[in-house]
C-alpha cells in the first residue's frame, strides 16, 4: 500500500541548506555563479509551493548549521549543500542525527555512488553493465589496462567532470598513467581508467515514488557537435578570456529513442540507484554503442536541480520538488 503524500502547502516551514559561500548570492538572486543559479531555481520554486522557506548556510567543520536547523525545527530540510564534496556523506549523517526529514540520499548511498571503483564493483555484481576499468593509484601501476583502447581517465571521486579534459581520452595506456599522475597532484585522489564507450551519451532523471520505486522524469541525450562522431564527452568547464567553456560544446535534448530502448534505459536506471541505495532523486549517466549495448557510467545522487533543465521539467519542476520532499517525509515516518 502506498504511503499517503503530504501536500507542500500544509508544511509549516522548509529549510534549504546551501553552501556558505553561495548564500549571499542566493539571497540577492544573483545567478552569475552556476551553482547559485541552480539553488536559486529551487528556492524560488519552493517559495511558490511551500510558503515559509528559510536559507541556512552550511559551513564545513562547524556546528553552526546544525544548531540553526535544530532551532528552526523545519518540517523538512531541502539539502543542497556540499554536493559531490568529500564532506557530503558526513553532513547528511549529521542531518539524520537531528531527526529532521531531509531530501535526497543518505550517507551510505552518497558515499557508494561517489566512489567510481566501489560503485562499479557493486553494479557489476548485480548484473548492471559498467565499463571495464582499472584503478590507478600512486602505489598501483599496472603495466597494461587489460582491455583494448580507447581509454578515458577520471578521478575516482568528484562531479561536474572536474579534471576531465579532451586529452583524458587516449589510445595509449602509458599516456593514461601520466593523466592519472596529473589528477593525483591536482586532487589528491586516485584515478580510474575506463574503456571509453564510443557511441551516444544519455542521462536519466529519477525521483523516488516509494522505497525501491522511482519515477523517470526524462531521458535526455547529450550532443557534442564539435567532436568526432561517437567520441564526444563532457569535459571540465574552464574560464578563458572571461568565458566559461568546455572542450566540446554540449547541447541537451530529449532522447529520440524507440520505446523498447527507453524502457530498457529506465529499467537499468532504477536497478542502478537501488543497488547503490540511492534515495530521493538522482541522475544516471549512460552511454550506448552502435549495437545498442547500454553501459552505466555513473550514478549521481542529489544532482543539481534547475527549473529550465530538460531532465527536471517533466512533468514540471514543481511536481518533481514536491515528490522529492514527499519521499523525505515518507522515510521519516518509516
Amino acid at each position: 500500500m502506498r504511503a499517503p503524500q503530504r501536500s507542500l502547502r500544509k508544511l509549516r516551514s522548509v529549510a534549504c541548506a546551501v553552501d556558505d559561500e553561495l548564500i549571499d548570492a542566493i539571497r540577492r538572486g544573483d545567478g552569475s555563479d552556476r551553482r547559485a543559479l541552480y539553488d536559486i531555481s529551487v528556492v524560488r520554486a519552493l517559495r511558490r509551493l511551500a510558503g515559509a522557506v528559510h536559507l541556512v548556510a552550511a559551513v564545513e567543520g562547524s556546528v553552526r548549521t546544525l544548531e540553526e536547523l535544530a532551532r528552526l525545527q523545519p518540517d523538512v530540510v531541502f539539502n543542497l549543500a556540499f554536493s559531490a564534496c568529500p564532506v557530503e556523506p558526513s553532513f547528511v549523517g549529521a542531518l539524520e542525527l537531528l531527526g529532521i526529514p531531509y531530501t535526497g540520499s543518505g550517507p551510505l548511498g552518497i558515499a557508494l555512488a561517489g566512489d567510481k571503483i566501489k560503485s562499479r564493483h557493486l553494479l557489476r555484481a548485480a548484473g548492471v553493465k559498467v565499463p571495464r576499468f582499472v584503478e590507478l593509484t600512486q602505489s598501483c601501476r599496472p603495466r597494461a589496462a587489460g582491455f583494448e583502447p580507447p581509454y578515458i581517465v577520471k578521478p575516482v571521486s568528484g562531479a561536474n567532470s572536474y579534471g576531465v579534459r579532451r586529452d583524458n581520452v587516449m589510445d595509449s595506456f602509458r599516456r593514461a598513467l601520466k593523466v592519472a599522475d596529473r589528477l593525483w597532484w591536482r586532487f589528491g585522489v586516485a584515478a580510474v581508467c575506463d574503456e571509453f564507450i564510443v557511441g551516444r551519451e544519455f542521462q536519466v532523471g529519477v525521483v523516488e515514488a516509494r522505497r525501491g520505486a522511482f519515477y523517470i522524469t526524462a531521458i535526455v541525450e547529450l550532443h557534442f557537435p564539435s567532436a568526432p562522431p561517437g567520441r564526444g564527452f563532457k569535459t571540465e568547464a574552464v574560464t578563458r578570456k572571461g568565458q566559461r567553456r568546455r572542450s566540446y560544446e554540449v547541447s541537451v535534448r530529449p532522447a529520440l529513442l524507440s520505446r523498447p530502448l527507453k524502457t530498457k534505459m529506465a529499467k537499468i536506471a532504477r536497478a542502478a540507484v537501488n543497488v547503490l541505495g540511492v534515495r530521493g532523486y538522482a541522475k544516471v549517466d549512460m552511454r550506448m554503442d552502435d549495437e545498442e549495448n547500454i553501459t552505466v557510467i555513473e550514478v549521481n545522487p542529489n544532482p543539481g536541480l534547475l527549473s529550465t533543465s530538460e531532465i527536471w521539467r517533466r512533468p514540471n519542476f514543481g511536481t518533481n520538488l514536491q515528490r522529492i520532499i514527499n519521499s523525505a517525509l515518507r522515510r521519516s515516518r518509516q
